[in-house]
């Protein structure tokens, strides 16, 4: 089974756009400051493309909230 990892695009409270991603170890990632979730999703197609290269999924979260923003 292709190990995963799980994302969700986060709207904060400043108005911008977070991407929030949990890994298979636990581990959680933040990339904020996006104005545009437009922005937001093209970050997330390229964390896409290079998981993709060392065989891990990328799959989005269903509930956006993480505890953060």
């Amino acid at each position: 089974m292709a190990r995963r990892v799980i994302y969700s695009i986060v709207d904060c409270i400043d108005g911008r756009f977070a991407v929030a991603v949990v890994a298979a170890s636990g581990t959680q990632y933040w990339r904020g400051g996006m104005l545009t979730l437009a922005e937001a999703e093209d970050c997330v197609e390229d964390l896409r493309a290079a998981l993709a290269s060392c065989g891990v999924a990328l799959v989005r979260r269903d509930t956006p909230d993480m505890g953060q923003g």
